[in-house]
């Protein structure tokens, strides 16, 4: 016989569980529990069970208690000093446990002692008494509880075995939500556990609890804890570019930023574009890093970029957070949750932030560290006045060189020799550059190229070339095209091809095979043609094979491209088709979208399997959106459309990046609509249904869908008006809390329609998998019976009945060898199960559906967490923290709110 009291009371004999009673009869039984075979008396169970003020009739009451006891419970002893019970209890076990700990560690065996500790710890399954009233026997063994996980923690952290109490903890802690030194102490054993994520988390998930609901921040325990633990973890950033190799002038505004930065942590430095803005900051920067132990952030926000697409704030912080050491794929997917992430993982640091070219407020507000501690310098051509007024920032205004500091550039470039030499030329430069800052430089680089250039040669190409008409009135504006010039003539004419084709490219960074499609050639005589371009300094390989160059340089190649070359369409097709061949590894279920053979030479991207499509895609990412939109500009409406069906072959089926798909849905129905291309805006409704009820807008959801089904009766189309249909319905019965009654009927006669509309076309088929559009219909009427099932269940109250109609449907998918399909029937099955309180039968069917058609890490992680709910009530304590385990390792460390939620559905450890 075996009794537990370390959680809820409960008593098994052979494996079954006996019949305790009432909640009194079971507070009783823990006393008795709780005092391990020593005799108890009637007076103190008297005074447990009514709280010091029993009845007149008290101990007649506790002896029809253990009366009551002794017919499941065995025997209970009665002494003079009262009653008595010597049974295997898991509080015994635990003490004996502990004992044997504190025996271990005090003859200096720690490591010993720490097993000790984990076993006899590990009997807790919750807290003592949990279902039952409050009672003190209960108080007093959770506050022991809650000492001994302190006392087990500090040794294994002392032993270096944090990692073995780590599994204790982190279930126990959340018994104690308040205790800020057995929370510290979880940090800390996460962290030696090597899950510094983990422990983030939980600091986090601590934090909110104490400021939201007792109005407190965490003490110092909690938040030494905190550091000490992303100490170790944090990657050190060193992300500031080389400070400019000629740097001079500019002592009032160094002086300046000198003065505000410290007591203000927000300095801009704003001025029109080429005015030295980055050179100042990347020279301040580097002056003052000594000053930010905790390293340096860069990124160029493209404010002004010629494609016009400025860096949004989210890859901005994606690039962030990866600097400070957090994967991009444990990140969120939202703007909130990244900049939430990124001030906490700044929380307490000395890091200097440059961000620059910005081009307005809104992109530099989310970038805002959360703590004093950091500095952030900010450049931009824009008057950053909201940040002015919201953010406390302080500016310093930068304008063109004065006379005698843009004569000192040229001496500080070029010599002084060489420039006192020739005072006229020098000054004349001068002129004509305005004296700003980008001019100069071009100019002194042009003399610096070849020592036979005299400055009165510089002088005379300026003149010849119309004096560089750019710099000539610096305050309407500049153009440097001439000057850019000089590098492209000295380029082969197959580079020079290459420079204008790649001119087109839409996006910020071009892949040497992306490079190898628009040039045509072959891998070793596109990278010679690249290695030329960047010697020329009109490329940088800034990551080994990722090319980018400086906007201007861009702007100008884009100048001087042809469109009769037509290198965007080599570009798109370029992405189009490598995007496409990733999808098909992505989801090889979906109905696939051939766009045709790529023009010659162009070489696609095959990635080898699921792993490598992902991390071409992830690479790729910001390119192809910027490629979609660079085709819709171009009016090439169907490369827009493929681009996005190839997209969301990724961000739908697989990562399920639902509302990162939502824009480039909405350009490509734009696009079908002024085409009038029907089967187009059909799809493209279904998306934008599908991304809305993922992301939990049905309502909105329901709206696509129902435009999805118009356009099908528009078309005279039965498959797309069932597509909508279906939609529809999905929006009814598929959110997190179970359809009533009017939405099921609704549903289900949504599914009749679909029926009569796919009759025909199923009949006119082969049996199996047949054409697409059969194979299609006979998908959407094995989608049906979903629908037809639920109707089962609510009118009859009968699973079995609806499990069996569920099954029909199940039968229709596997004919086709849709094998995701059938999943998501033994899943459904499973739900019905569960929902009518069978939940043997739940689990039967989550597991049938398990390994089917593992395309959808989604499914899967929803499958266990469903699994572990059921073996949870179930009281199947081993099955249920089996897959407890396995979920929780899927979603460790992801932020999506698909992940939230499943979080929550888990049952507690």
């Amino acid at each position: 016989m075996w009794f537990e009291v370390l959680g809820p009371v409960r008593g098994r004999r052979d494996g079954v569980e006996l019949p305790l009673g009432s909640p009194q009869q079971r507070v009783l039984l823990a006393v008795l529990l709780a005092a391990a075979g020593e005799p108890v008396a009637t007076g103190v169970l008297s005074d447990v069970l009514w709280a010091g003020e029993p009845p007149p009739a008290a101990a007649a009451t506790v002896q029809q208690y253990v009366s009551r006891l002794r017919r499941v419970a065995g025997p209970i002893g009665r002494t003079a000093a009262g009653y008595r019970l010597d049974v295997d209890s898991d509080l015994r076990r635990y003490r004996t446990f502990l004992d044997q700990a504190r025996e271990l560690a005090g003859a200096g065996r720690t490591e010993a002692a720490v097993d000790a500790y984990a076993a006899g710890l590990g009997l807790w399954t919750a807290p003592a008494g949990t279902g039952l009233p409050a009672h003190p026997v209960f108080a007093d063994l959770n506050r022991e509880h809650a000492a001994v996980l302190a006392e087990a923690a500090d040794a294994a952290l002392e032993s270096g075995r944090g990692a073995v109490l780590a599994p204790v903890l982190d279930r126990a802690a959340g018994w104690h939500p308040y205790d800020e030194g057995l929370q510290a102490r979880l940090l800390r054993t996460l962290a030696a556990a090597g899950r510094t994520t983990d422990a983030l988390g939980h600091y986090r998930a601590a934090r909110e609890r104490l400021v939201g609901e007792l109005g407190i921040e965490p003490g110092p325990l909690l938040r030494d804890a905190h550091r000490d633990v992303t100490a170790p973890a944090y990657v050190r950033p060193a992300q500031l570019p080389a400070p400019p190799a000629t740097f001079t002038g500019r002592t009032a505004e160094l002086a300046r930023i000198d003065a505000i930065a410290g007591p203000r942590p927000l300095v801009l430095v704003g001025g029109l574009g080429g005015v030295g803005k980055t050179s100042l900051a990347l020279h301040w920067a580097h002056r003052a890093a000594p000053r930010y132990p905790d390293g340096q952030l860069y990124v160029d926000l493209r404010g002004f970029a010629p494609s016009g697409v400025p860096l949004s704030p989210v890859e901005a912080l994606h690039g962030f957070l990866e600097a400070l050491g957090v994967p991009r794929a444990n990140q969120p997917a939202t703007l909130d949750g990244l900049a939430a992430l990124y001030r906490t993982v700044l929380s307490g640091r000395r890091v200097l932030v440059l961000l620059d070219n910005a081009r307005d407020d809104d992109q530099v507000r989310p970038l805002l560290p959360g703590t004093a501690g950091c500095a952030v310098l900010v450049t931009s051509r824009s008057y950053l006045g909201g940040l002015s007024v919201d953010e406390d920032a302080r500016s310093v205004g930068l304008d063109v060189f004065r006379d005698a500091d843009a004569l000192g550039y040229l001496r500080s470039r070029l010599g002084a020799a060489r420039v006192d030499a020739e005072p006229h030329a020098a000054a004349e430069i001068v002129r004509v550059c305005g004296g700003l800052p980008l001019a100069l430089a071009i100019c002194a680089a042009w003399a610096e190229r070849s020592p036979a250039y005299t400055l009165a040669t510089v002088v005379s190409e300026l003149r010849r070339r119309d004096g560089l008409d750019a710099f000539a009135t610096v305050n309407v504006g500049r153009d440097v095209r001439t000057v850019f010039s000089w590098s492209y003539r000295r380029l082969g004419a197959d580079a020079a091809e290459l420079f204008r084709r790649l001119g087109r490219h839409p996006g910020p960074d071009v892949a040497l095979a992306t490079a190898i499609s628009a040039a045509g050639r072959t891998s070793s005589e596109t990278l010679g043609l690249l290695g030329e371009l960047t010697d020329a300094q009109l490329l940088s390989e800034f990551r080994p094979g990722r090319y980018a160059a400086h906007d201007l340089v861009r702007a100008y190649a884009l100048e001087i491209s042809s469109a009769g070359e037509e290198p965007l369409a080599r570009i798109l097709d370029h992405y189009l088709h490598s995007v496409i061949a990733g999808a098909r590894l992505a989801n090889p279920y979906r109905r696939q979208r051939e766009p045709g053979p790529p023009a010659a030479g162009v070489v696609p991207y095959t990635p080898v399997d699921v792993p490598d499509a992902v991390a071409w895609f992830d690479a790729e990412r910001e390119n192809l959106g910027a490629a979609l939109y660079a085709a819709d500009r171009a009016g090439l409406d169907e490369y827009v459309w493929l681009l996005c069906w190839g997209m969301n072959g990724f961000l739908l089926d697989h990562l399920g990046r639902w509302d990162e798909a939502i824009p480039y849905a909405r350009t490509a129905l734009a696009s079908a609509r002024r085409r009038g291309d029907v089967w187009w805006r059909g799809y493209l409704h279904n998306v934008l249904g599908n991304c809305y009820h993922r992301g939990g807008d049905h309502e909105r959801a329901h709206r696509e869908w129902s435009l999805t089904a118009a356009v099908g009766r528009e078309a005279g189309d039965p498959i797309r008006i069932a597509i909508g249909l279906g939609g529809m319905a999905t929006t009814l019965t598929e959110r997190d809390e179970w359809p009533d009654g009017d939405s099921i009927e609704r549903a289900a006669g949504y599914a009749d329609e679909m029926r009569a509309l796919l009759a025909g076309i199923d009949r006119a088929g082969p049996p199996g998998r047949a054409d697409g559009r059969t194979t299609h219909a006979r998908d959407l009427i094995g989608f049906t019976y979903r629908l037809t099932a639920l109707r089962v269940l609510h009118r009859t109250g009968d699973v079995a009945a609806a499990a069996a109609e569920r099954a029909a449907g199940i039968a229709v998918h596997e004919s086709i060898e849709n094998w995701l399909q059938v999943r998501n029937g033994w899943q459904q099955i499973g739900r019905m199960r569960e929902h009518a309180g069978d939940l043997d039968g739940a689990v039967e069917a989550f597991e049938k559906a398990l390994p089917l058609g593992r395309t959808d890490e989604w499914i899967t992680v929803e499958l266990l967490t469903r699994l572990a709910g059921c073996h949870a009530r179930l009281g199947h304590s081993g099955a249920a923290a089996h897959c407890r385990a396995r979920a929780l390792e899927r979603l460790g460390g992801v932020y999506h709110p698909a992940a939230d939620r499943l979080r929550a559905m888990l049952p507690p450890a």
